[in-house]
């Protein structure tokens, strides 16, 4: 019994070392990737902590002039209001397109990005479908202290209309 337990704690030890080794060499460009898809992923479970978590202390929204609390204020009140009449549970969905995102890391100290993507909003009305609510380029710096983060935003409207 000791034995397996010893086997599986050197597994999980295992497991933590060869990630941590990932992440460290990691190119910046996909750590920024990386940090798309855990926001994106935040944005879909509903929590805004992996949404806000990529953001500066100091982030503005140069199109809407929202900081990094009108964010968090504006995203408790999509996610606790929101309620598709039929399922009760969040209607939206975003993606980011990732054939029309683009990455320009500078290195410095410290490091900076540039980042274009295209963000979709859309509503899933069955396996497969779904209706496109909000689409977006987002033009953002980001700056790399501990951790890659957004310092600023410009969100252009492409389709549909912003979530309320």
């Amino acid at each position: 019994m000791n034995r397996i337990l010893l086997v599986l704690l050197g597994l999980v030890a295992l497991f933590f070392g060869v990630r941590a080794i990932v992440h460290a060499l990691a190119s910046d460009e996909t750590k920024i990737r990386w940090l798309l898809e855990d926001m994106t992923e935040g944005f879909n479970d509903t929590r805004m902590n992996p949404i806000l978590t990529g953001l500066a202390q100091e982030f503005v929204d140069e199109s809407s002039g929202a900081d990094k609390e009108l964010v968090r204020a504006g995203l408790a009140q999509l996610f606790l209001q929101s309620k598709d009449p039929k399922t009760k549970k969040f209607p939206y969905i975003v993606r980011v397109l990732e054939n029309e995102t683009k990455i320009d890391v500078t290195q410095g100290e410290p490091a900076t990005a540039r980042l274009e993507c295209v963000v979709e909003f859309v509503t899933p009305h069955g396996p497969g479908e779904f209706e496109l609510i909000w689409k977006v380029r987002i033009d953002g710096e980001l700056a790399r202290k501990d951790s890659w983060k957004f310092q600023r935003t410009r969100v252009h409207t492409l389709e549909g209309k912003r979530l309320r």
